[in-house]
């Protein structure tokens, strides 16, 4: 009884901490950057979804220009870059084997790929946008102070995030970035009240107001469908015990998108980068505005809208790219045959592989289609509507359904686990059935 009040009392703690964390982060966060034009985003953020896309990340940091302006985004995008080295570098592939010592070294890496980035990124916005007007004063040593702060600001939250990970509870990183998406929702709700609501006739505000919320929440519901979705593979592990031979059935779960948010980020990031290097330069292009995606489904330039093909196919692409990087037919098969399971009808060795990739190339391209239909209601609102991009469409809805079903799922895990060693019972290892 004294071992499970202990786990509970830790638990309490560790939760408690977390949200102190994640309050002082968010406080950071409206601390201004001095020496700039406090104005200067709120114009750019709805014309150029690189930048809105990268201000809601930052939780409205671009809009606000806080010292936190680029908050957790350099290690994420980091994160990313090294999880693709590792495809092609075999140091960092085999780092990612090499038990906890390897995975240790693997995260450095991870950070050290982030502070580079956020230093670059502090250096090409205080430069770039620096010299057009953002900075008060765009000479050195005010340049220097912007971006002193913007890196410092990243390396606070990510050293925040850091903390939640080994003292606190959850995961540090997506709760920040989840904090910082949910902390746009009043002001997105708000320009959404401006834009349907505001000015109209009682019954047609009341109307406007119930289909907006039934639009959001089936966006969230259809979400979490997406998101828990699983392909159940049947498997049978075979067992020999005192002489006799045993059979235990068991499942392989293949998720509808195992790429989660990664392959549009990344599909995002592509199409909108062009976009951003033209604007820190002060100029625009038919060709960048074709791939920005908030000119697209405008009427008044129809033609625009040819970028949207071009961003769906990214996405698919991406979203079989990034499942091979995680998914590898040929380790599963061989992990089978370690462990004496085989799949019903299908026989071991390379007629496992073969069943396999079609499994997982059916389930990915579904979630691949999904994720497009995602991705396009933030397009569509911005061209039809003139809303920019929203905090609870697109990209930031699956990054917070996602943060809320792992965070869910692990504090589950871990009350099971109290559960289990009040009766005297040793909770069962993940994997184990």
């Amino acid at each position: 009884m004294k071992t499970y009040q202990k786990k509970t009392w830790g638990r309490k703690q560790k939760i408690f901490l977390t949200i102190i964390t994640l309050l002082v982060v968010q406080a950071f966060a409206g601390i201004p950057t001095p020496g700039v034009n406090p104005d200067y985003f709120k114009e750019l953020i709805s014309g150029n979804s690189a930048i809105g896309l990268f201000n809601l990340l930052a939780g409205n940091g671009l809009q606000n220009i806080s010292i936190t302006m680029l908050s957790v985004t350099p290690y994420i995008t980091g994160s990313i870059i090294v999880q693709l080295m590792a495809n092609v570098i075999p140091y960092l592939a085999d780092l990612q084997k090499e038990g906890d010592y390897g995975k240790k070294i693997f995260h450095r890496i991870t950070l050290i790929t982030g502070a580079v980035l956020a230093v670059v990124e502090a250096v090409g916005f205080a430069v770039g946008f620096g010299r057009q007007g953002l900075l008060v004063s765009f000479t050195w040593p005010w340049v220097l102070l912007t971006v002193v702060l913007w890196t410092a600001g990243a390396f606070l939250c990510v050293g925040a995030g850091e903390l939640i990970e080994k003292k606190g509870f959850g995961n540090g990183i997506s709760l920040i970035l989840l904090c910082n998406i949910v902390s746009s929702y009043p002001s997105d709700m708000y320009a959404v009240y401006q834009k349907f609501i505001s000015g109209k006739k009682l019954n047609t505000a009341v109307i406007a107001g119930i289909l907006i919320a039934v639009v959001i929440l089936a966006l969230f519901i259809f979400t979490v469908f997406v998101q828990k979705t699983e392909r159940k593979v049947p498997v049978v592990y075979s067992n020999k015990l005192q002489g006799k031979i045993s059979a235990q059935k068991s499942t392989f779960p293949i998720k509808l998108c195992p790429g989660s948010v990664v392959p549009i980020i990344f599909a995002s990031s592509i199409m909108s980068m062009p976009a951003l290097i033209v604007a820190m330069f002060g100029k625009s292009f038919w060709v960048t505005d074709m791939l920005d995606s908030s000119h697209w489904f405008d009427g008044a330039h129809p033609l625009y809208s040819i970028g949207v093909p071009i961003y769906l196919l990214l996405i698919i692409g991406f979203s079989y790219f990034y499942t091979s990087m995680i998914l590898n037919p040929i380790e599963i098969a061989n992990n089978f045959k370690k462990t004496g399971a085989t799949i019903p009808g299908v026989r071991p060795g390379q007629p496992t592989v073969e069943y396999m990739k079609t499994q997982i190339n059916a389930t990915v391209g579904l979630g691949a289609l999904a994720c497009c239909l995602i991705a396009l209601v933030p397009c569509v609102l911005s061209g039809v509507f003139g809303l920019s991009r929203l905090s609870f469409a697109g990209t930031s809805i699956l990054i917070t359904v996602g943060v809320i079903l792992e965070t869910r799922d692990k504090f589950r895990s871990e009350s099971q686990a109290s559960q289990l060693t009040l009766f005297g019972k040793k909770p069962l290892k993940k994997g184990k059935r």
